[in-house]
């Protein structure tokens, strides 16, 4: 009985430390499993603040801007009127009297631009006017637009230097005549998706030139004769 009973002691020994062991084994594979999860968590959340950081960072280096602000068409350096509008895919400036031509074997283009839009034909030709210059540039590439019931329409692409709130960028301009619009250039959000934030509600927030009440009073009145822009889809524009 002794023996049998020692025998049954032993036994029970070493079912407990087998019981122990596997109690060891089975906490070390969960505390592995918690380990991981916990650092995939930890990746996760540095991740996301990494990504954050980084978005504030975008929008802490952009400038909030009106919906219409003044800038300069380089080198010249005159003054225009620009009409910021997130609706539109592409920039666009006004030019007239359009025409191309080879430098080096190269295509470019000439055109006269003025920060009046609504001149007459023959005073685009006037030496007189400080308002009309005339720009070359190199001919970036063509687009051809496709308008509503109308008839598609080839217009040159260009880069331009202007100046902005203090600042100079390069930016891709479709030649167009905007003779129907009040504003000579339209800024589009493949511009301004890198530069600035627009604020619809105010007008010259970073260009302003002449007293707030008549820069507001002159908005609103243009604003009130300005016909919608044409947000033409482009062939060849990302959607």
């Amino acid at each position: 009985m002794v023996q049998l009973q020692g025998c049954t002691i032993t036994i029970g020994f070493a079912n407990r430390g087998t019981r122990r062991r596997n109690d060891r084994l089975i906490t070390m594979q969960y505390s592995a499993i918690i380990s991981r999860r916990l650092l995939w968590g930890l990746l996760l959340l540095t991740a996301i603040t990494i990504n954050n950081a980084m978005a504030d960072s975008d929008i802490s280096e952009k400038i909030i801007l009106g919906w219409i602000e003044n800038i300069y068409v380089l080198p010249d350096g005159l003054k225009a009127k620009a009409k910021l509008d997130t609706g539109a895919k592409t920039s666009s400036i006004h030019a007239r009297d359009i025409e191309h031509f080879e430098r080096d074997g190269e295509p470019w283009v000439r055109f006269h631009f003025s920060s009046e839009t609504r001149l007459k034909d023959e005073e685009y030709q006037s030496a007189k006017r400080k308002d009309v210059i005339t720009l070359e540039a190199p001919l970036t590439r063509s687009v051809l637009i496709k308008r509503h019931k109308r008839p598609s329409m080839e217009r040159p692409v260009v880069m331009l230097p202007i100046e902005l709130a203090g600042k100079q960028y390069e930016v891709e301009f479709t030649l167009a005549d905007r003779r129907k619009f009040l504003y000579p250039v339209l800024l589009g959000r493949r511009f301004l998706k890198d530069v600035a934030i627009v604020d619809p509600g105010n007008t010259f927030l970073r260009t302003r030139t002449v007293p707030r009440r008549e820069d507001e009073d002159n908005a609103q009145a243009e604003a009130a004769d300005e016909p919608a822009e044409e947000h033409e889809n482009n062939t060849d524009d990302d959607q």
